[in-house]
């Protein structure tokens, strides 16, 4: 019998799931849910565990240690499956020990982002995660660089903000951390929290002056806007912000 690895995603809430991702819910041998890499709306144990009670839940050390599953396995990831590098880990490895791997798509944190913005998909760069300080080490350089990068081409930069390490950034926490670099401290950002949850909230404002607004809980990430917007974009994402004190 030929033995089937799933990655399944869940989207951004519970009724992203469609009939298809539930009817492989049901029906493999086990199922786990991945609990750290993104937060999810009432939680995705919860969600998942009205399909299959029985679901398992995967921590980091599950999805990044010993591959021990059934031959008959899914994992639910929040987002889109192949949106963390540790999931394209397990394929790899899934592939090594004899399973047919399968990946059912879904929408991502980055698919919303671009949508909701009200910028032009086609002008996207490269995106960049701001992790937190550690060990002295300053990690805002690179996304800085990545920025100024994307701008150079007139493209707009997502950057995505820590999250899955016992401790997830805000958009607060981001601004603090990148308004040192002087030439971004007026920059106009959009800072998005809880893409497609039921309190969703965009806001547009300065970068500097986002350190003092509270956004509610994460997930969070920042959109920085190319210097240049066609006219179409300034007033698409004008209209699905809440604008504040530019």
């Amino acid at each position: 019998m030929q033995k089937v690895f799933l990655l399944v995603g869940a989207g951004l809430r519970c009724e992203h799931l469609n009939e298809r991702a539930k009817e492989v819910i049901r029906n493999v041998e086990e199922v786990w849910v991945d609990v750290y890499t993104s937060p999810f709306p009432g939680g995705l144990k919860e969600c998942v565990s009205k399909i299959r009670p029985d679901v398992k839940v995967a921590t980091r050390e599950v999805l990044e240690g010993s591959f021990e599953f059934s031959d008959s396995v899914a994992i639910v990831v929040p987002g889109d499956p192949l949106a963390a590098t540790a999931h394209a880990a397990l394929i790899v490895e899934a592939k090594k020990r004899g399973y047919e791997v399968k990946v059912l798509s879904n929408v991502s944190a980055l698919q919303a982002a671009r949508s909701k913005s009200g910028l032009s998909q086609y002008r996207f760069g490269r995106v960049v995660t701001l992790m937190y300080p550690k060990d002295g080490i300053d990690f805002t350089e690179s996304v800085y660089y990545a920025i100024k990068e994307n701008d150079g081409l007139n493209l707009h930069t997502i950057v995505l903000l820590e999250t899955g390490y016992g401790k997830d950034m805000t958009a607060q926490e981001a601004s603090k951390l990148l308004s040192k670099y002087e030439d971004l401290r007026d920059r106009r950002v959009l800072a998005m929290a809880r893409l497609c949850w039921d309190d969703e909230l965009i806001v547009l404002t300065k970068l500097h002056k986002l350190k003092d607004i509270d956004m509610g809980k994460p997930p969070h990430l920042l959109v920085f806007p190319s210097p240049k917007l066609h006219p179409v974009e300034e007033e698409a994402m004008t209209s699905l912000s809440h604008i504040v004190s530019l």
